[in-house]
């Protein structure tokens, strides 16, 4: 079955879908809603000329980011690239932007323009929807190494498009668990997405847990943040502690979390 349309959106339908039984295998693109039909339309074009609706594609399509301005040193600093000092500092409950390679095509941050934090605590939900200025009920959703999603979340299938809802199965990531207990779960291979499964893993190694906070990095009613001036403006507006651009991390020297980090780890 191939759900498409904005229904397919529905995480909850979706898994229902999945669980009834009724049929051998139930399909969800990343793009199901309206930000599909432009591939949708080169499909049938494809279709009609060569007789092949079949492509090749990657949900990571969208645009490189944009460096269009570097970095103020005066406002931040710059560490190495090291997915250990990453994991250290989410570990530590700063809140970071996550930027790699191109962009997620959909409406979905599967790891390429996230927002990233630690899953354990409730008062880090209530802070993301802070600087997401979005209402106090509003889940976050985890983004969780793929081998692990069994055992904290049931999900023993992959959930690369963060399209299906699970019930967690612990009470330790209150971040990432609605009141009912369901989460909207991404799930990350080695193969999917080899940055966040390297994070994710560094992670796991300090704390026990592959499961991080998950959510898009963008400015409230618009796109993915793909420029370095936006990015830089976002976090100071919003107060992230930071953010991180192709694995080279930046801290915001203003941020208190951030100087607590530097204090209890120098």
């Amino acid at each position: 079955m191939l759900i498409s349309g904005g229904c397919g959106l529905n995480c909850d339908w979706n898994i229902k879908w999945r669980e009834s039984g009724l049929f051998s295998e139930v399909i969800v693109p990343p793009v199901a809603n309206d930000s599909g039909s432009a591939i949708g339309t080169a499909i049938d074009a494809q279709f009609h000329f060569t007789g092949d609706p079949k492509i090749s594609w990657d949900v990571y399509s969208g645009s490189t980011f944009l460096q269009d301005e570097p970095v103020d040193n005066a406002l931040f600093d710059q560490w190495e690239p090291s997915h250990e000092i990453v994991a250290k500092m989410l570990a530590a409950d700063l809140i970071l932007g996550w930027v790699n390679g191109r962009y997620e095509i959909g409406p979905r941050a599967l790891g390429d323009r996230s927002i990233l934090a630690a899953p354990f605590k409730a008062s880090t939900r209530e802070r993301l929807n802070v600087i997401k200025q979005r209402e106090q009920f509003r889940p976050i959703a985890p983004v969780c190494l793929e081998e692990e999603a069994d055992k904290w979340f049931g999900c023993t299938d992959p959930s690369p498009f963060m399209l299906y809802t699970y019930h967690a199965l612990t009470d330790e990531l209150a971040a990432v668990t609605h009141v009912n207990r369901t989460a909207r779960l991404q799930t990350v291979s080695a193969s999917s997405n080899r940055p966040m499964f390297d994070l994710l893993k560094a992670f796991k190694s300090m704390t026990g847990y592959g499961v991080l906070c998950n959510t898009s990095l963008n400015f409230k009613h618009r796109g993915f943040i793909n420029a370095a001036s936006d990015l830089s403006a976002y976090t100071l507006a919003h107060q992230l502690d930071g953010f991180v651009i192709d694995g080279r991390p930046h801290l915001l020297r203003s941020s208190e979390k951030y100087q607590m980090f530097l204090r209890e780890h120098h």
